[in-house]
């Protein structure tokens, strides 16, 4: 082979492998431009622009009529850039001079401003005055950036349910805590270009990318049903309580839900706290109770005891039963409250009653397995749903270790632990019809323009009894407060379904003595449930139906008034056979009862006097502490009204209900020894 053959080969050879060598360059510069372009160039601006972060405002949180529970209101925050602090060669100076405007120490101060990266944080949430001192010292690498601060408008109002967040305005509890994703926005941020030693280049190009606003939360709670709620459980908390003697219990919670819907209206707790300052606070005020703690219901869970008899056609309402004043179980005598028993009573009256041994035979006709059926049936032993961390799922008897006995004492609400939010919810459940349905704290989701971004529906979980048997246990409902043991829930003109409950106490694993849990629980129009109200007062020497009736019914009354509930022409006006502390005329020709409470005895004889009634006075003192009938009850006109004086809240002010028997008692000290249940 030539000389030139070998040559024009080579020469070939090499014209092949550059070109190959530049198709593959090409190929690689396209996939770098086309495929890496924009993250390469991502890099590139992040590697030579630093932004200054905007926090963006975090959405506000509204009750289910707009009314503000919590917002954010604009703050600024101090921040250093400390490449551009180092540079200049002035950062003891800098720390000197920040230190005494932000009142901390010089060497946190200049530790922080000199740290190794691109952006700290010296102080957040400052005030504008001390913002503008800031900016006016131009220090080098020392900027303010707005910010925003959690605030809430009503203090300690529902803050249980709102909630808190911290400095840096992540939801740390409540609603906060369960929809701080929807509620906290997307940061935004001033770009500014820097060279590679950190210092801002001369008229260098600067980004502004807005911060994204939160959604807004409205919730099923009512500000005003949520005050009138509040304000019952904070007269109990102050010993202002109605038959409480000026006592305080441990701790109180009253809740109220929408029957049809499960939307809750309003969750009260005690002890509480001002979520504004809630490092103030110890961790217990914080703790719903409602939600998290459990304790035996006593005689208001007879309302599922007589629901799952009812279903199940145990019993017949117009069936009679003969109480001899206790019930023989397994060789123990469970004792009716009634000395002597009730004798000869129909199951109507059993329930108007809260006869034990009658509410006993309707567990045993039952039988384990039909009575855990509606346990479970109706949520109990399990958690409802509510969006609240913590919730407590309570606690019931092992069924396969269950006695007769056992059936006997969970038939009166006794032995198995609940949640005041469970309760609520099983009783709604027999108000409502007969469907179990998920209690809601969240109506809505609101974006920062106003338009609804994701509306939330009632949630139905299972029927549980039919119509038939929930329209039959209402009419029975409605004659245990009208002609029963829940008249102290009597409301002149409305239809009140009600049932008590009194429970003992359990600490270190035993039960405590002589002190109780008192519990009222209530829904109303009894023919047609809008409200279903229940109250738990934790810690009292006192019966249910004394102390827990008495602000379920006030709450009761301002709620159907605030609503729009007219009385029922229908409803009567008076109990067939009034408490001892309440005092109900025939009624004839009707007059509503103005308030006198607070006031000076003199206004107050002079107010009654001029709306036609009579006064007649009890006790000394200067104020009227109580008076009966009470505000807003309709009474025969020209009747007399008793008014009660003191000088100090508290004061006993009404009759001798501590003579009344309680059915909850009467089985409880009949059952001395018993261990309480604990969680597996």
């Amino acid at each position: 082979m030539s000389p030139y053959v070998v040559m024009r080969k080579r020469i070939a050879f090499l014209f092949l492998c550059v070109t190959a060598f530049l198709i593959v360059l090409i190929i690689r510069l396209g996939y770098v431009q086309l495929a890496q372009g924009m993250q390469l160039s991502k890099k590139a601006d992040e590697s030579h622009f630093r932004g200054v972060p905007v926090a963006p405002k975090r959405g506000n949180i509204e009750d289910r009529n707009g009314n503000l529970l919590a917002m954010s209101i604009s703050t600024e925050t101090v921040y250093a850039l400390p490449a551009e602090v180092k540079a200049s060669g002035r950062a003891a100076e800098t720390a000197q001079k920040l230190s005494e405007i932000l009142q901390m120490p010089v060497a946190d101060v200049q530790e922080r401003i000199t740290k190794r990266s691109a952006l700290e944080y010296v102080k957040k949430k400052v005030t504008p005055e001390v913002s503008a001192q800031v900016r006016n010292l131009a220090l080098p690498g020392i900027g303010v950036t707005e910010d925003s601060q959690r605030y809430y408008p009503n203090g300690a109002l529902a803050s249980h349910i709102i909630g808190f967040a911290g400095i840096d305005n992540q939801g740390l509890e409540g609603i906060e805590l369960t929809r701080d994703a929807q509620m906290k926005g997307i940061p935004g941020a001033v770009l500014s270009e820097f060279a590679a030693n950190g210092i801002p280049l001369p008229q260098a190009q600067q980004m502004y990318l807005a911060p994204k606003q939160g959604n807004t939360i409205r919730l099923t709670i009512d500000k005003n049903i949520q005050a009138f709620a509040e304000r019952e459980i904070q007269k109990i908390m102050s010993g202002q309580g109605t038959n409480m003697n000026g006592q305080v219990p441990k701790s109180a919670s009253l809740l109220v839900m929408d029957p049809s819907t499960g939307e809750m209206l309003a969750l009260a707790s005690a002890p509480t706290f001002d979520p504004n300052k809630y490092q103030e606070y110890d961790s217990s005020a914080r703790r719903n109770i409602a939600i998290q703690n459990g304790y035996e219901p006593g005689s208001t869970f007879k309302i599922i005891t007589l629901a799952a008899a009812l279903e199940e056609k145990k019993i017949k309402p117009t069936e009679h039963y003969f109480d001899r004043g206790f019930y023989t179980v397994l060789g123990k005598n469970v004792r009716c409250w009634k000395a002597g028993g009730h004798g000869d009573q129909t199951f109507r009256q059993v329930a108007e009653n809260s006869c034990n041994p009658g509410f006993i035979e309707m567990g045993q006709r039952l039988g384990i397995d039909k009575f855990y059926k509606y346990l479970t049936a109706f949520g109990f032993g399990q958690k409802t749903g509510i969006e609240m961390s913590g919730e407590a799922t309570g606690i019931l008897a092992n069924k396969k270790k269950a006695t007769a006995l056992d059936l006997a004492t969970m038939s009166i609400g006794q032995t198995n632990n609940v949640t005041a939010i469970q309760l609520l919810t099983a009783i709604s459940a027999v108000a409502n019809g007969g469907t179990l349905m998920k209690p809601q704290l969240v109506k809505e989701i609101v974006g920062p323009s106003g338009k609804v971004v994701e509306p939330f529906q009632k949630q139905e979980v299972r029927r549980v009894i039919s119509e038939d048997t929930s329209k039959l246990e209402r009419e029975i409902l409605e004659s245990v407060v009208t002609n029963g043991t829940g008249r102290r829930a009597f409301l002149p003109g409305y239809r009140v379904a009600g049932k008590t409950g009194t429970a003992q106490k359990v600490a270190n694993g035993s039960y405590i003595q002589g002190e109780y849990v008192a519990s009222f629980v209530s829904f109303a129009p009894a023919n047609d449930p809008k409200l279903a109200i229940l109250a738990v007062i934790d810690g009292v020497p006192f019966f249910g139906g004394a102390v827990a009736s008495p602000p379920v019914q006030s709450v009761m009354l301002d709620s159907l008034k605030y609503l729009g509930i007219k009385p029922d022409l229908n409803a009567p006006l008076t109990p067939s056979k009034p408490m001892p502390d309440q005092i109900f005329a025939p009624v004839k020709k009707a007059a509503t009862v103005p308030s006198v409470l607070g006031l000076p005895l003199g206004e107050a004889q002079k107010v009654l006097t001029q709306a036609g009634f009579k006064v007649m006075i009890e006790g000394e003192g200067q104020t009227i502490l109580d008076q009966i009938p009470q505000a807003d009850v309709q009474v025969e006109a020209g009747s007399t009204v008793l008014l009660y004086l003191g000088n100090e809240a508290g004061t006993q002010t009404m009759g001798q209900w501590w003579e009344d028997e309680d059915e909850d008692v009467e089985a409880i000290e009949m059952m001395q020894g018993r261990t309480p249940l604990t969680a597996p």
